[in-house]
């Protein structure tokens, strides 16, 4: 195991861009979501449907933009807008919304009260869950990258010798998960670790549950992109699925933008995706839930995970090692 481990250091050293790219994704992410967190105000960002010119809806916690025609569905579904006013005239109002009972009522208070509504919010993100949040997708996104490793060895059919060697193959796959595992959480705890202990900003939860974190994060991603791999043979095209996927599964799960409770078309579209359950879980703990509360999720991130791996191992053992020419 641990020549493969070195092999793999070699190979990542002479790409050293990746790298580069790794760092950068990396530092920018947790960088927005500290500063976006710290900085962002506004709660929800309403539609107001109305001839006039002028709304009569003013707060200081709602950004409400005004327009002619009625934006499409698809913006509420997407979190462009939280909710959609439309001005009937002679001071009828009717409300839209995705986001179920709960929030509807929000919006029929804010057209009693258009002026200074403060909204009620619960289980608002915290800076912990959106440095998760825009974390996720990076994170994803560079164990697609540096499973490069393992794509060229199976399009080369490097795999085939090794398979044909006394060398444990299960041994063989840990060594790519042990390396790109220590390759992409070093780096994203190192950052963390400098922002919190040095530059002493608020990044929502402590060192060792980031740790905890960020390793259940890299194991869903490593296993990920094995079962990709060991469906999709060519380097490229395994980036691009993998890629793909990685950035519609985590928008819809909510990494980049909360999707409230009561959302009940995307509630039930998006109820497998592990993401969401991850995001749940993070911030129910940042929100001072029981970690026995919201244990299921992360329960169900890491038995996904385990399938993950257990496909590949098996597929790949089919293919390579037990195959018969």
């Amino acid at each position: 195991m641990i020549s493969f481990l070195k092999n793999n250091y070699y190979r990542i050293k002479s790409r050293k861009y990746y790298i580069v790219i790794s760092l950068l994704m990396t530092m920018i992410s947790i960088i927005l979501a500290v500063y976006l967190t710290s900085n962002l105000k506004v709660k929800y960002s309403i539609a107001v449907v109305t001839k006039s010119k002028v709304s009569v809806f003013k707060s200081d916690n709602i950004k409400f933009t005004i327009m002619e025609r009625e934006p499409p569905k698809s913006q509420l579904v997407l979190g462009g807008y939280d909710g959609i006013i439309i001005d009937k005239g002679n001071g009828k109002y009717h409300v839209d919304t995705i986001k179920g009972d709960d929030f509807r009522k929000i919006l029929e208070k804010i057209v009693r009260k258009p002026e200074g509504f403060v909204p009620q919010v619960k289980d608002s993100r915290g800076v912990g869950t959106n440095i998760i949040g825009y974390l996720f997708m990076f994170i994803l996104l560079q164990c697609i990258l540096f499973m490069f490793t393992l794509a060229e060895d199976m399009e080369l059919k490097q795999i085939e010798r090794i398979a044909a060697s006394p060398v444990s193959f299960l041994k063989y796959l840990m060594s790519h998960f042990i390396f790109t595992f220590f390759f992409i959480f070093v780096p994203a705890f190192f950052i963390l670790l400098m922002m919190k202990c040095i530059l002493r900003f608020n990044i929502g939860f402590s060192l060792v549950q980031y740790g905890s974190f960020l390793a259940i994060i890299c194991s869903l991603g490593i296993t990920f992109s094995m079962f990709i791999n060991s469906l999709v043979k060519i380097s490229d095209t395994a980036n691009m699925v993998g890629g793909s996927i990685v950035i519609i599964t985590t928008i819809l799960g909510g990494s980049f933008y909360s999707f409230e409770k009561g959302n009940e078309i995307l509630e039930k579209v998006i109820w497998i995706i592990p993401q969401k359950d991850f995001l749940s879980f993070v911030q129910g703990l940042e929100g001072g839930k029981t970690v026995l509360e919201v244990l299921p999720q992360v329960i169900y991130v890491i038995v996904i995970s385990l399938v993950f791996f257990v496909f590949s191992v098996i597929k790949m053992k089919k293919d390579y090692v037990l195959r018969r020419d």
